[in-house]
């Protein structure tokens, strides 16, 4: 509402104003209306008086305001309000607003300043958007605006509350050694964090009693702060002789989370297995619902939420960035890439729950590789004005490829659904090719099987079954858990010295055309002249391989699980431990189980995977 003057208030008013004018002078603060002042990013704290004579415009600078100056108010209409004192920044800073990001370039020894202006800080909050579906139960909790609106509706009051600014920064580009062997890594980007109005420009060699200093690692620096009022932020690259050329950066500031995020003390990802140009992996347990819950599905359904990349190891374009998304988008040699990773929902393993599953290809043999999760955005969306639009990553995991080109990676197949690791191949065949060979055997050998246990008890009344602790549903999930590990062998390098390994078919040639020696003791012996499975050596023909044994637990409980009719039964001495292999504590895959993962952890096995220990063992069982 316009105010109206009278007489009175005109003359109060115009005195004022002179005396603001005289000690402006007085102060030799004089500044004209053309004069320079910075960007002004004005945030208003308004003076009245009397309206100045028509296109005069009177700003001036008062030194003893620190910062703010009063500049001529003008309303919606156009019509001058009189005199308002607004609060000045510096002029190389830039602004930054709420979830948006800004890029950066940054010279070595070179500082660049921003400011997210109080009226951000004290704004409103983004919204969050959709979101995954809900985990671990079967319900999607969604209050996270309730103390939020109550903080806002308290800053109506004359007492506002302290706001958390979430203040994120990704190094996306590092600079580049002038040395062959330079002396130290390249120095990690510097953040510098100022509240107060004293120190509008932080940086290098400023009042540190007035700044917080926060150095990057792995690329990333990720802070919060509660404020009520403007932030200053300096973002400095060190000095170095050993590197040239600049930084490629991005920062944004939040009122809701982290624009950028990172999860530092889990990779949330498994390493399934590899061969020599591929490798499978999969994300921890996405939700603990029943399969037959809502949520359940609406986690099978999804679009897969996740993305990973892997970089060679040897390969230091990332070394020091790992914890940047905008650096790993641009630098790793694998992921986001359409044709080198397949990606897709599963429930194969770890208590089949819903998973996201990555099939990575055009990996180089016997390599090392590190592989990170991460998310685009916030599986929602992402980009500027989104909250977490600036992506997650997670810590990064190793894995490794094969050295040997006689073992395939192997899964998504229909009988034997749970199998997924490599197996004995041959690259002259398909990967259809070998899924055929393997699955139909297994289930040719399962139909047999079935035609024996329809003829046992299994609708008895108690009386008559053959178990009071198990029936034939379980008999049956044993007897097929088993048979798919023991007709499909998980297979390892030749080269490998693993003392749980088991060497394989040692009497026919490599891949490559050469043999082992005719006087080699593995081409004497049954156990290793030969495959566990007849077809291997018939159809597949991969030459000497080496096998993780399955694990004893599998035949105990198919034993266990049957009826003692049916005729199954475990080795012993020797001939199991040439048959079966022990779990290793450690979570590292010492023998072969169907979902395993390397490195889980004991802890995580036991509580999941109990459902494991109902396998076991038959005829074939004997066969080394």
């Amino acid at each position: 509402m316009r105010r109206q003057y009278n007489a009175l208030q005109c003359y109060l008013t115009a005195t004022i104003s002179a005396i603001f004018l005289i000690f402006a002078l007085t102060c030799d603060s004089f500044a004209y209306a053309d004069a320079s002042h910075g960007p002004d990013t004005e945030d208003t704290l308004t003076l009245r008086g009397t309206a100045p004579t028509e296109g005069a415009g009177l700003p001036f600078a008062l030194d003893s305001f620190n910062g703010l100056e009063l500049r001529d108010s003008v309303d919606e209409d156009g019509e001058s309000n009189g005199l308002e004192l607004v609060r000045r920044y510096p002029n190389a800073a830039k602004a930054l607003g709420n979830n948006q990001f800004a890029q950066g370039e940054l010279d070595i020894g070179d500082v660049q300043w921003f400011y997210l202006p109080h009226d951000v800080v004290n704004g409103k909050h983004g919204p969050k958007g959709a979101g995954l579906p809900g985990y671990m139960n079967d319900a999607v909790e969604d209050d996270q605006h309730s103390t939020r609106e109550l903080r806002k509706r308290d800053g109506d009051f004359s007492k506002r509350a302290l706001t958390t600014v979430y203040l994120s920064l990704t190094t996306c580009q590092k600079p580049i050694a002038n040395k062959t062997n330079p002396r130290d890594e390249f120095s990690q980007l510097q953040m510098y964090v100022s509240k107060t109005q004293k120190l509008q420009q932080p940086g290098p060699d400023k009042d540190d009693s007035q700044q917080v200093k926060h150095t990057a690692v792995g690329g990333y620096v990720g802070i919060t702060i509660d404020t009520d009022s403007d932030v200053f932020i300096g973002v400095a690259a060190p000095n170095s002789t050993d590197y040239m050329g600049s930084y490629k950066y991005q920062i944004a500031a939040s009122i809701d989370d982290f624009f950028h995020n990172i999860v530092e003390n889990d990779p949330n990802l498994l390493f399934i297995d590899a061969d020599v140009s591929a490798a499978l992996l999969v994300t921890n347990n996405l939700t603990q619902s029943k399969s037959s819950s809502a949520n359940y599905k609406k986690w099978m359904d999804l679009v897969p939420p996740y993305t990973m990349f892997a970089h060679n190891i040897n390969d230091t374009a990332l070394q020091g960035l790992e914890k940047s998304f905008c650096a790993l988008d641009e630098l790793s040699q694998m992921g986001r890439i359409s044709n080198s990773t397949e990606v897709g929902m599963t429930s194969r393993g770890l208590g089949n729950k819903p998973k996201e599953q990555f099939y990575i290809t055009g990996l180089n043999q016997s390599s090392s590789y590190i592989g990170l999760l991460a998310m685009i955005g916030n599986s929602t969306a992402s980009g500027n004005g989104i909250v977490g639009g600036g992506g997650k990553v997670w810590k990064p995991m190793n894995f490794t490829t094969k050295t040997d080109d006689n073992c395939a990676v192997l899964f998504n197949l229909t009988f034997c659904s749970e199998v997924a690791y490599a197996v004995p191949s041959n690259p002259k065949l398909s990967v259809d090719k070998l899924r055929t060979i393997y699955d139909d055997h297994a289930a040719a050998f399962y139909q047999n099987f079935n035609y024996s246990l329809q003829q046992t008890q299994c609708n008895a009344s108690q009386e008559s079954m053959f178990s009071l602790a198990v029936n034939c549903d379980d008999c049956a999930k044993a007897y097929k858990e088993w048979l798919c590990v023991v007709t499909i062998p998980r297979c390892a390098d030749y080269s490998s010295n693993a003392d749980y390994l088991r060497v394989r078919n040692a009497d026919q040639p490599f891949i490559n055309g050469s043999s082992l020696p005719d006087d080699s003791p593995y081409r004497k012996v049954v156990r290793t002249n030969s495959s566990r499975n007849s077809i291997i050596d018939e159809k597949i023909k991969p030459g000497p391989y080496k096998e993780i044994l399955p694990c004893r637990d599998i035949c105990h409980t198919l034993v266990q699980s049957c009826p003692s009719a049916l005729g199954f039964g475990c080795p012993e001495g020797l001939m199991m431990n040439y048959s079966y292999g022990h779990r290793n504590s450690n979570g590292d895959i010492t023998c072969s189980f169907l979902g395993a993962a390397y490195y889980l952890s004991l802890g995580v096995r036991l509580a999941t995977w109990g459902w494991l220990f109902s396998l076991a063992v038959m005829g074939l069982m004997y066969l080394m």
